[in-house]
Formats: C-alpha cells, structure tokens, sequence
C-alpha cells in the first residue's frame, strides 16, 4: 500500500474537522432546545411548584449527555456501515439511551408538557445511524408527530388562561430539532462520501499508472529479447561457418541487453517520480522532524517546475542543512522568477569555529548540484552572511520545455 500523500492526509483531516464541526452544531442545537424549556418552566405562571425548575434543568443536562454519547457513536456506525460492516452494540449507544430516557422523563415531568419528552425520542430517532431512505421517514414522521402534540398542548396551555406567544420558542425548536439533527448528519455523510471517491480515484489513478509501466516493461523487455534471441539463433547457426561473424552478433545481442536494461532504469526513474510540491513538504517534514523551525513559500504554478531536474536538488540541499546546518532555522522558496525557476534554501549558518570547515563540506555539495544543472542551462549560487547560509537555484523555463519537447517526439 502506498504512502498516503500530504495533500491526501491534509483532506482527510478536513473531513475530521467537518465532523467535530457538526457534532458540535448539533449539541449545541439540543442546549439551546433544552435552555428555552427550562425558561418555560421558570417563567411559566402555570409551573408554579418549585421543585419543577431544578427537575427541569436535570432533564435538559441529560439531554446534553445523550445527545454526546449517540453522537460519539454515531461515527464509527456510519464508518462500519461504510466498509460493509456490522458497529457492534457499543456502551456509548447504551449510555446515550439510558441518558435519553431519563432527560425525556425529567424534561417532560420539569415542563409539565409531553411535547418536551417526545421532542427528545424524536432526536433520538434522527440521530441513529439508519440505513439510506430510512432515517427521512422516521424523521417525516416524528416531525409530524411533535407538530401534532403542539397544536394540543398550545390549545390546552390557551384554556388554562396562559398566551400561545409564551409557548412559542419552546415549540419551534423541538419541531426543528429532528430535521436539522438530520440534516446536519447528512450534509457530514455527503462530504464522507466525497472522501472516499477522492481516495479511489487516487487508487485508480495509482493502479493505471501500474498498468502503464507494466504495459511500457513489457514492450520494451519484449522487444529486445525477440532480437537478442534472434541474434543468438544466428550467432549459433554462423559459429562454424563464420566465427567472426557469428562473434558479430553476439557483441550485438550484448548491446541489445545493455539498451534493454538503460531503458527498463529509464523507465523505473521516471515511474518513481514525486511531484515537486510534495518532495518539498517532505523536505520540510524531515527538517522538522529534526528539530528545525520550518518556514515555506511555495508560489502559484509550481506543481509544473520540473521535479526530475529540481527533486535531486531538493534531497540535496535538505541533506546539506542537516549535516552543516546550525539546526534551528530553515526557510524553503520556490517561485517563477520571470522566464526561471528559482529555488531557494536558508538555513542558520553554523558556529563561527565550524563555519570555514562547513563551507568546505557545502562546497562539494555545490558542486553536485552544479553538475547536475549543468546539462539543463541552470545556474546554483550560495553565500554565508555569517547568520544564515543561502543556497539559491536558478533553472531557465525554456530548458524545461525543450527537454519536454524532446520527449514527445521520441
């Protein structure tokens, strides 16, 4: 299995934090339900017992508990049910149950009002995990149902003397309560979904490129081999007739194997390839992992620097800050400077007793790095301005271009 990329791993934390988003959301819709029914039941003239508003807020801190118990459970339900499987019966389920039952009890006996105690069994509905097209109905349902119950309970509330507008709040929020409960699960279920077709499609692309390079390994092993073979069957039939002749063939069918095997490492190389921008979040992450303070610019239009040019340097330039760097500080650049690349590293420059030796050991590095741009029309430059070590890359765009030229009409 491959390494999950660090844009991949930054989304699936995206999704995470949607979650938590959500839960949040929906514990903080079931305090404020829970907050207009405990101002019911102390401002309400017909609430007149005082042990009605402490019962009252028992049940509401119960509804919180519950409403955090299913949803802790919520998410590994959906995440089996996902994968195929079966969620267990968990505690959690069964504290967020037990929790309800006494909130919707506690609530309705602190109000005095059955549409408190079922607004809470409705919320329980709304937040189980059902199977798709099941949980709309249920919800359909229990809307309708608390609906009903305040057009009862406002008319009963009427007769004893005591306004409809006083019932108002309350009663909004407990029929609201399981379609927005719903709603926001959802909403979190669709940006799940978007999760796991990101990840297939990273599989597929990833079992394509497979494909291709099997497809490519197979041409290219199968080509050579019919004329290596070819060569040998003549090599043997001419070593009586003609031994320099048939010596001939034989240094032939050993170039063939030389080009097959330079073209299968060609092929290998380019397979290998990591994008530019995560070669260099994986510089930063080891510079990090190293105890650096990792500060990095990465400019518009980069993902098509040339990474088989600019990769190696990269490496490089990391390996060098780690060996000769002060190790506290480093800064990584790579923009479009007009018709260039220009990479950038800075480090902290090392002790002033170490500095001359470290300039040496950065020397032969530069040097590598010269070598390799050579052949591309780039340009490396550093300098030491007794703080920080700067090494700077410049790669010219058309060098870029030309190479990519050159390799399609091959």
């Amino acid at each position: 299995m491959s390494t999950p990329r660090i844009g991949e791993i930054a989304l699936a934390r995206g999704v995470t934090a949607t979650w938590w988003y959500t839960a949040v959301g929906v514990v903080s819709f079931v305090a404020f339900t829970g907050m207009f029914w405990v101002l019911w039941a102390w401002a309400s003239p017909a609430l007149d017992a005082p042990w009605r508003l402490p019962v009252a807020i028992a049940g509401g801190a119960a509804w919180i508990a519950s409403s955090v118990f299913l949803l802790l459970d919520y998410r590994p339900s959906v995440h089996a049910a996902r994968d195929g499987e079966r969620h267990p019966r968990s505690p959690l389920n069964m504290t967020g149950f037990a929790f309800a039952a006494l909130g919707a009890l506690l609530l309705g006996v602190g109000t005095s009002s059955v549409l408190a105690a079922v607004g809470v069994l409705g919320f329980v509905l709304a937040v189980r995990p059902w199977t798709p097209g099941v949980r709309w109905r249920v919800v359909v349902g229990a809307t309708v149902l608390v609906t009903a119950l305040v057009f009862v309970e406002a008319s009963s509330f009427t007769r004893q003397g005591i306004p409809s507008s006083a019932f108002s709040a309350p009663a909004f929020f407990i029929v609201m309560l399981p379609t927005m409960t719903a709603f926001s699960l959802w909403w979190w279920e669709i940006v799940l979904e978007l999760d796991r077709a990101r990840a297939a499609e990273s599989q597929l692309a990833a079992t394509r490129e497979r494909l291709r390079l099997a497809n490519d390994v197979h041409d290219l092993q199968g080509h050579h081999l019919q004329v290596i073979a070819l060569q040998l069957e003549l090599a043997e039939r001419l070593l009586t007739k003609d031994p320099a002749a048939a010596a001939e063939q034989i240094r032939a069918a050993q170039g063939a194997v030389d080009e097959a095997r330079a073209g299968t490492r060609a092929l290998a190389t380019s397979f290998r390839g990591v994008p530019l921008p995560d070669e260099l979040e994986n510089a930063a992450d080891l510079l990090r992992a190293a105890g650096h303070d990792v500060r990095m610019h990465v400019g518009p239009g980069t993902a098509s620097a040339p990474a088989a040019v600019l990769g190696p340097i990269v490496r490089e330039s990391v390996t060098n800050v780690l060996k000769h760097g002060d190790g506290a500080r480093a800064r990584i650049e790579l923009s479009r400077d007009g018709d260039a690349w220009l990479y950038r590293m800075v480090n902290d420059a090392a002790d002033r007793a170490e500095s001359a030796e470290a300039d040496i050991a950065w020397g032969s590095g530069l040097t590598g790095m010269g070598e390799r741009l050579e052949s591309s029309g780039g340009e490396v430059e550093a300098w030491n301005d007794g703080t920080s070590f700067t090494v700077q890359v410049r790669l010219p765009v058309a060098a870029q271009q030309a190479a990519a030229s050159t390799e399609g009409h091959a």
